[in-house]
């Protein structure tokens, strides 16, 4: 594919028509959502791939999980789940999520930047959250300076990052996912339209995470330099400044979640194939590194999915459905 000269592009004012595609795939796996990058004129340059990440154990350590995926705004999807007992684990997913715990006695909320390990998240049993994930990089404080790398393996707690009461206390007054939504995007959007968070996204790095998403995460970072015309080192200290890891971080989350997408699908393939289709060398290699971000081999994290009834208990609303005004 020819693209539009990364050194040029940069010179203009980018803005980002959203359209949803229909059958966008990456080595096989589909993805849901493009975006195009065009100059002041309206030129295409290239359209932004963009993968849905996943938190399974969100939804198998869960009573109960609808999602709702959005894929614009910098939004990926909405979520809610009534937690039961057992503990909740993030994986890594690149992704910043803001999460509010409905818990009437003792509501919360905080910002989560992605982890680079399991760790133990939802920390409240019996109780309902309402969650919004971003997209990778994406920086959700928007109208501040707050680095998103300063989330990475981190939790902070809303208030300290943006001062909106009134969304707080609308998302935390209802257990109703469709009104959680609408409160949520009643404030959110009222800023987005004013700071226009996607145009003056660095376009060095969106242009490389989309090829490391184009490619479920199967490009190098010498490649990323020869093609964009800048050194490595730059672009590596670019990726840290955007979003909290460097490209091969970046790289081998996103492969590492195009394995999770393949693993959950109903009658999916079998695991030589995956790892084949992943470019590892041998399925050794494979179940090494999906143990490090899920503390599972792939064998016994399907196990898991059949047991806590992943299928039955994850819910997922057509996007046709209006949620908001």
């Amino acid at each position: 594919m020819d693209f539009f000269p990364l050194a040029l592009a940069i010179s203009f004012k980018l803005y980002y028509n959203e359209i949803l595609l229909k059958n966008v795939t990456a080595n096989g796996i589909k993805t849901d959502f493009s975006a195009e990058i065009a100059d002041e004129g309206g030129s295409r340059v290239e359209p932004l791939v963009y993968m849905t990440p996943k938190q399974p154990f969100f939804v198998t350590a869960s009573e109960s999980y609808v999602k709702y995926i959005m894929n614009r705004f910098g939004i990926v999807h909405f979520y809610q789940c009534r937690t039961g007992k057992e503990p909740r684990y993030a994986v890594p997913d690149g992704c910043v999520d803001m999460v509010f715990c409905c818990n009437p006695s003792h509501p919360s909320a905080d910002i989560c930047g992605t982890v680079l390990s399991p760790q133990a998240v939802l920390l409240e049993s019996d109780s309902c959250y309402f969650g919004v994930r971003f997209l990778p990089g994406y920086n959700p404080i928007l109208g501040t300076a707050h680095a998103v790398h300063d989330l990475v393996n981190q939790r902070v707690p809303f208030s300290a990052l943006i001062q909106d009461e009134r969304m707080f206390e609308n998302i935390c007054a209802t257990t109703d996912f469709r009104k959680q939504i609408s409160a949520f995007m009643h404030s959110y959007m009222k800023i987005y339209r004013r700071v226009s968070p996607l145009e003056n996204s660095n376009l060095l790095v969106l242009h490389s995470a989309n090829q490391l998403f184009r490619t479920a995460g199967r490009v190098s970072i010498e490649s990323l330099a020869e093609e964009t015309g800048y050194t490595p080192r730059y672009l590596d200290r670019s990726f840290r400044e955007e979003t909290g890891l460097s490209p091969k971080q970046l790289a081998k989350i996103v492969r590492f979640q195009t394995a999770v997408s393949a693993l959950n699908a109903p009658n999916g393939r079998n695991l030589t194939e995956i790892a084949m289709d992943l470019g590892y060398y041998d399925q050794s290699h494979f179940v090494h590194d999906f143990k490090a971000f899920t503390g599972l081999t792939p064998k016994k994290y399907e196990a898991l999915l059949r047991a806590d009834a992943y299928d039955q208990k994850l819910q997922i609303l057509p996007a046709n459905i209006p949620l908001f005004g």
